[in-house]
């Protein structure tokens, strides 16, 4: 009999949990019918504004993000500066509900208001704008936040944000000459330090550098210091003597005498040797068949800026880019030069002005069609810095769009900050980074950069990013539905420089633009 009972008692047990366990079962399968129903009974799905020539051209082709998750209505890509935003007129798409109302506070033409929606009533979206949709129950609701963003700039140019400095990562502090090059994704940075030689390496400018003395055979000419392929490469300072290691801590000489080392390209070095008015071009290790060859005139003898390599799908190699210089017969190089993997080419046909050591990098920059309001990148040779033919420092932003074949001053959101000093013979590097919210915190707070302020932005972020950005990051963007939690960011890193008495500045500047770093929420 009680073996009975307890037999009874388990079943019970057993019956009992499976119904708590189908309750619990339809309490959430309950509570997921609700959540899915109050939000696609209360969904905007399309947001447009209504062409109004008198405020803007093509106004209706501006496209807006609609952020479900967050209930947030926004555009991406900002007006440009002075648009009247105070005076739209806005379409909505929605399904079937019982009422659609806007709210706007604190705006600058209208009183703070509710009204029921109208596409005929206009909205002052200079304050805070928000739509609450509710449901055909007359209970269920959603209120969204609602922007449009408008550019504080006077174009859609680009503009540094995000500046700071910090000091090179010497080891005794008193830096005589240094040189910073990228290889294999690291950042190698050789200096004289108090008359020690000192390399130190991280795997990204931002990160912790390692440093060690290297014990050099031969009095190096730091400036020279360069990588190519698996290796890297140095001149003697006494004799001209080109010097490889595969660590930059070993070196070995190559039996070659240059006079200049321009820089790496694939697997070998570019340099130039010979003198007296009499160059050749050469490279190290050299390629079968190839032979020295008298440089050019008007081609940079030494002096030229740091390469900058562009690469394409449809190129059939890459492109290594210099800029400025000096000449056999000691005048200032206005152009850019380009090469091909084979021999070098002069560019364009309009002058900057000769300059010697300026600093040169392959960025992004945009352009904006107002009358589709679409974006384009375009890969973007920058270089600025160096000395001019006057004889003076320049901190002068110039830019092409096309490869080096024409160049123009910049736009003044595109020039440095008026605190960065002039400085030539700096060293400039792109390093990109995977942000996230967390990451963001900890370069900020764990790394010793000294921030510098920056001209006030809008919140926006361009829809059309690069193409080097992770796919998935690129869903991320585009959808409106997913929270953003990584996004890339190309920081600029500036190595040194000299001042025209030959001292070197102790520091290293940190900086990007703008429309490459925001999140693509407000």
């Amino acid at each position: 009999m009680e073996k009975r009972i307890l037999l009874y008692i388990l079943m019970f047990s057993v019956l009992a949990l499976t119904a708590v366990s189908c309750n619990d079962d339809e309490e959430e399968e309950q509570e997921t019918s609700v959540a899915t129903y109050t939000q696609s009974s209360t969904a905007i799905t399309g947001f447009n504004l209504i062409d109004n020539s008198d405020i803007l051209a093509n106004l209706d082709s501006v496209f807006f993000t609609i952020d479900l998750q967050q209930a947030r209505i926004y555009n991406a890509d900002s007006l440009p500066k002075g648009t009247d935003i105070s005076r739209m007129l806005v379409k909505l798409s929605y399904p079937s509900c019982h009422s659609v109302e806007v709210s706007i506070s604190n705006a600058e033409r209208m009183r703070d208001t509710t009204f029921a929606y109208s596409d005929e009533d206009t909205i002052d979206f200079t304050g805070e704008v928000r739509i609450k949709v509710t449901a055909l129950d007359y209970v269920t609701n959603r209120t969204y936040d609602v922007k449009v963003n408008v550019h504080k700039m006077e174009s859609d140019s680009l503009q540094w944000g995000d500046v700071a400095y910090s000091t090179l990562p010497s080891m005794h502090g008193k830096v005589a000459k240094q040189k910073a090059v990228e290889k294999g994704g690291d950042v190698y940075c050789l200096m004289n330090d108090d008359g020690y030689y000192v390399l130190a390496t991280a795997d990204s400018p931002a990160s912790v550098w390692t440093k060690q003395e290297v014990m050099f055979p031969f009095t190096p000419d730091v400036r020279s210091f360069a990588a190519a392929g698996d290796a890297f490469y140095i001149l003697s300072a006494d004799d001209g003597e080109l010097y490889t290691s595969a660590d930059a801590i070993n070196w070995t000489a190559c039996g070659v005498t240059w006079s200049t080392i321009i820089g790496g390209y694939a697997d070998r070095v570019l340099g130039v040797t010979g003198g007296n008015g009499a160059y050749s071009h050469d490279e190290y290790p050299r390629r079968a068949g190839f032979a020295p060859a008298a440089v050019d005139d008007g081609f940079p003898v030494s002096g030229m800026s740091n390469i900058a390599i562009y690469e394409n799908s449809w190129g059939s190699s890459p492109i290594a880019f210099c800029m400025g210089g000096v000449t056999a017969t000691s005048e200032l190089v206005d152009r850019a030069w380009a090469y091909d993997g084979n021999g070098w080419s002069i560019l364009g046909n309009n002058g900057i002005g000769g300059h010697e050591g300026m600093s040169m990098l392959l960025y992004t920059t945009y352009a904006v069609n107002e009358d589709n309001w679409d974006v384009t990148a375009y890969p973007t040779l920058m270089a600025w810095g160096g000395r001019t033919e006057d004889g003076e420092l320049s901190n002068t932003m110039y830019v092409s769009r096309d490869m080096g074949v024409h160049w123009s001053i910049a736009d003044s959101l595109l020039q440095l900050p008026a605190y960065m000093p002039k400085v030539y013979r700096a060293d400039a590097l792109v390093f990109n980074t995977t942000m996230t919210d967390a990451a963001a915190a900890a370069v900020n707070g764990a790394l010793k950069w000294r921030s510098m302020p920056s001209p006030e932005m809008p919140v926006w972020f361009n829809m059309a990013v690069p193409a080097a950005l992770p796919q998935a990051v690129l869903a991320t963007r585009s959808s409106g539905i997913s929270p953003v939690t990584e996004w890339e960011v190309p920081y600029i890193y500036l190595f040194g420089g000299e001042d025209l008495g030959g001292n070197t500045h102790d520091t290293v500047w940190r900086g990007l633009l703008n429309r490459l770093s925001y999140k693509p929420v407000y």
